[in-house]
């Protein structure tokens, strides 16, 4: 009984231990973040936006992603399957009085791999810039990215952040939760990867690093990307001044199967990611169950297992906050109630991220859009076109 009390008491104190550091670190972030220095000449820029099907908030993400403050030459490529995609009406009225703005359909394509090297055959910008058609941006969300890339970074990227478009819900505010996974992994530079939901990498080690021949075989473009980046000893740099917000409203069950399909992801192209995720998750889970236990005999045990929790709470409020303070954008989109909301929604962010993780272990295949990929799908791909 005694070793098992010891065992108990070590997870809690490292559970806590762990949730200290990692406000430490999240605050030592903000505080240490720096713009790069503009030089005043811009490349120019093509933008490529795979659309399929109707997302929520679209009119407003296309509309956002179009009226950039950008000095240099820009072009938008928006990239659908067919014709019959019914988004393909609206984008079309939408661009109807920009004349840097088309749209290319990519007959035959199956994925955003294939949509992605449709754009970029048609590119001419300098900078390849894409992007998801969820993400609403602010007028200087492209210039933003483009310095990160003059400043010497080999891929520039951001990442997203959620909020409700007509209602708060607990669903949202459990996706929303669970997605600041994503953001404190941008902030590590061991961690971050190139998010294919707004990436701006340079035209000419696109077509070094081949991309064209890689991304129609692999079902995520960040690891397609990343990977080229690492391999040629670049560095992914991230700018949360471009974050984008996903406007959206969204039910628990929708929510819990979005984070699978997440989960799967990191476990088909980065198994060793998932694990850590795994071990972490499960340690934040069953802290507060043990430590209810070990307060039977040691009562101030409970005030550690409680800790992780608590510390969570602020560290998400800080992580708002910051995001908030970024501009008139950040601060209209993301609401001062709903920033309580989210942060006290980390709580439950843990079982509900620990279950999509049991549950995306025995997940052999996910539905995107409407196309079910399968894991034999990822080893086929990664088979016929391995990673150089």
């Amino acid at each position: 009984m005694l070793i098992l009390q010891v065992l108990g008491l070590l997870i809690v104190i490292a559970a806590a231990s762990s949730s200290i550091l990692s406000l430490y670190f999240e605050v030592k972030y903000w505080r240490s973040l720096r713009d790069p220095v503009n030089d005043g000449e811009y490349p120019s820029v093509t933008v490529i936006m795979p659309i399929r099907g109707v997302d929520q908030n679209l009119e407003g993400n296309v509309r956002s992603v179009l009226e950039q403050k950008y000095p240099a030459a820009k072009e938008y490529l928006f990239i659908f399957d067919d014709v019959n995609d019914p988004a393909y009406g609206l984008v079309s009225r939408i661009i109807e009085g920009y004349s840097n703005a088309r749209i290319i359909i990519n007959n035959a394509g199956s994925s955003k791999g294939s949509a992605l090297v449709k754009g970029i055959n048609e590119a001419k910008g300098d900078v390849v810039v894409i992007v998801d058609s969820d993400a609403y941006v602010h007028d200087e969300w492209l210039i933003n990215l483009v310095n990160l890339l003059k400043a010497g970074s080999g891929a520039a990227t951001t990442y997203r952040f959620y909020a409700p478009l007509s209602r708060l819900s607990l669903g949202l505010l459990l996706k929303a939760s669970f997605n600041m996974i994503g953001i404190t992994a941008m902030q590590n530079d061991t961690a971050r990867f190139a998010w294919g939901g707004s990436t701006a990498v340079w035209r000419k080690l696109i077509l070094k690093w081949e991309l064209v021949k890689y991304l129609p075989h692999y079902l995520s473009d960040d690891y397609v990307i990343t990977h080229m980046v690492h391999r040629d000893g670049l560095k992914v740099g991230f700018t949360p001044r471009s974050m984008v917000i996903t406007l959206e409203d969204s039910g628990v069950k929708d929510a819990f199967k979005w984070a699978v399909r997440q989960l799967w992801y990191v476990k088909v192209y980065g198994f060793n990611g998932f694990i850590l995720y795994t071990a972490s998750y499960t340690l934040y889970a069953f802290t507060l169950p043990i430590a209810l236990a070990l307060s039977l005999f040691i009562n101030w045990v409970i005030i550690l297992g409680l800790a992780p929790y608590l510390i969570g709470v602020i560290k998400d409020y800080y992580r708002i906050s910051r995001i908030r303070s970024q501009g008139v954008f950040y601060a209209s989109n993301i609401g001062g109630r709903y920033a309580y909301a989210l942060a006290a929604a980390s709580i439950l962010n843990v079982y509900f991220s620990w279950l999509a993780i049991i549950v995306t272990a025995f997940t052999k295949s996910i539905n995107w859009r409407g196309r079910v990929f399968t894991i034999q799908d990822v080893k086929r791909g990664i088979e016929s076109m391995p990673l150089p």
